[in-house]
């Protein structure tokens, strides 16, 4: 018994040892040689470059800019005080960041360069500035995305960081310079966008003199290729901190600078409703070919609904919709009914689901009777005619109209939106209207343009001074806007009529009616994309 103690107790310490000994080495070996390394070793991490974000054409929107970030690794005042004096001699205050002429400078001071690592430090910049922050978006400053595609794609676009590792002693001293081991970052993920950065310029150009304004340009296939909103931003100032005055702007809550109005703006549509209006009348057996006159105005119950103009006569719906005649409109919202009118807005994909994969997006409106019954207690007399000349509690976004008038155009289908190279688009905006029904609202937005009585009959008038040979299809629209007696200037067009290609819309705010200012600011759009893409 004695002999086996005398083995056994061994044993047992042997076998804690070698259990220990597992545990120190293999199951947490990885902890103790960090805790070593951080005795002998100092990390300083490295924030990787995020990825370059282009146009269709190469050109970068968001790209980065390497500055040079100083590490001073000491305990010792007199040296740390030194150090703090000499840069702040050199740029006139103090600053981890140096330029190339002081990094220059620093290098010649042997004396503090001995305690100095000098770190690649990537910055975020945004080279076409203010044209495109509503959609490239901005990040903070911690160089995460905010807004935008910045936001979106924020995880592959932010890149994996790295580190220096520098040996040092228990005074914080670097002991052995050759020693530093850089890893540096792996940059993030590139993206090219299918935006036209000169076309964005363009339109900016143009809208100079307006203060809130928004264009969607789309092709056929889906391709965006402007989503402009103003007012504008400066996207680079969230990195480096907001002044005062830039605090104020960006929270000016009728400016609402930082709005991408593009998909977050919710507009009457005013006479671009009528669109949905002729649609859904035609498709409930409306007959086109119905003619009624129009004296300006009409009376349903107690109230008169007008007219913006006397049209004396309409002889079909065609006529109707090429001189947006609201008598007529009236007529059809009585003969849809509220009801019938707001079921058919809810097959439409617009009012009730996203087109984007932007958080910011709103999803356009639709008021039905369970909505006003909660909102008023009652329905409103003529509501539904109201919303069949497009105002009233009707809202729609800049892009939904767009994706509408591009359906219209595509026999009833349009591919959503898509914003960048390699995205997969699966889903459709179907329009649940027959072929017969679209085609007749094809030809009524042909007559908006080409029509003897057109609202926007400026547009062919300009295609023939300027020479070009091709037919455009659209509609205009002037929106009610409750803070300013001036309504909201509108206009939606594709083109060519035969075999689409651009659809455009603009929405500029408190400009008045929509043939005065939307339909020259479309022209001047589509005038450009003939000359950049059409007869390339």
């Amino acid at each position: 018994m004695k002999n086996f103690f005398i083995l056994f107790i061994p044993s047992i310490f042997y076998v804690i040892f070698v259990f220990k000994l597992f545990e120190f080495q293999i199951l947490k070996g990885n902890e103790y040689r960090n805790k070593s390394l951080s005795n002998h070793f100092y990390r300083i991490s490295i924030k990787p470059a995020r990825g370059n974000i282009y146009d269709r054409n190469g050109k970068i929107l968001a790209g980065n800019t390497t500055n040079t970030k100083i590490f001073i690794l000491s305990k010792n005042q007199d040296i740390l005080r030194e150090y703090v004096s000499y840069i702040s001699s050199l740029n006139g205050y103090y600053s981890e960041l140096v330029d190339y002429k002081s990094f220059s400078t620093l290098v010649s001071r042997k004396d503090i360069l001995e305690n100095i690592v000098f770190i690649p430090f990537a910055e975020r910049v945004y080279p076409y500035g203010e044209l495109t922050p509503h959609i490239v978006g901005y990040v903070n400053m911690e160089g995460n995305g905010v807004s935008g595609f910045e936001r979106v794609f924020n995880d592959s676009l932010i890149g994996t960081k790295g580190d220096v590792i520098i040996p040092i002693d228990a005074k914080l001293n670097i002991t052995d310079r050759s020693k530093i081991v850089y890893n540096f970052p792996t940059k993030g993920k590139d993206y090219i966008l299918t935006i036209d950065i000169d076309l964005h310029k363009f339109i900016d150009s143009i809208l100079l003199n307006y203060e809130k304004a928004v264009v969607v340009v789309m092709k056929a296939n889906g391709e965006v290729l402007a989503m402009y909103s103003k007012p504008k931003f400066n996207p680079e100032m969230f990195q480096r901190g907001l002044t005062t005055a830039e605090w104020n702007y960006v929270n000016d809550k009728d400016l609402a600078p930082l709005v991408n109005r593009a998909i977050s703006g919710l507009y009457p549509p005013g006479s671009v409703g009528k669109l949905l209006t002729t649609l859904i009348a035609l498709e409930s057996g409306w007959n086109w070919k119905t003619s009624m006159p129009c004296q300006g105005a009409v009376a349903y119950g107690n109230h008169i609904f007008n007219d913006w103009s006397v049209h004396y006569y309409i002889s079909d719906i065609k006529e109707a919709l090429e001189v947006s005649c609201n008598v007529y409109y009236y007529r059809l919202g009585r003969f849809l009914g509220l009801v019938r009118f707001t079921s058919f807005l809810k097959k439409i994909d617009i009012f009730n689901k996203k087109l984007t994969f932007f958080p910011d997006e709103n999803i356009s409106f639709i008021p039905d009777s369970a909505w006003y019954m909660k909102n008023y207690r009652f329905i409103p007399g003529g509501a539904v005619l109201n919303l069949a000349i497009g105002q009233g509690e009707l809202l729609l976004t800049p892009l939904a109209i767009a994706m509408l008038t591009g359906a219209i155009a595509n026999s009833g289908k349009m591919p959503y939106p898509k914003f960048y190279f390699g995205q997969e688009i699966k889903d459709t905006l179907k329009l649940p209207f027959s072929d017969s029904t679209l085609n007749i609202t094809k030809m009524a937005m042909l007559q908006v343009v080409k029509g003897p009585r057109a609202t926007a009959g400026y547009i062919n008038w300009k295609l023939y001074i300027d020479g070009f040979s091709i037919n455009v299809a659209g509609k205009t629209g002037s929106s009610e806007n409750p803070h300013n007696k001036k309504t909201h200037s509108l206009f939606t067009a594709f083109a060519p009529y035969e075999k689409p290609e651009f659809i455009i819309t603009a929405v500029v705010e408190t400009a008045g009616h929509g043939s005065a200012v939307a339909v020259p600011v479309v022209y001047e759009i589509l005038k450009w994309l003939l000359l950049h893409y059409y007869y390339q």
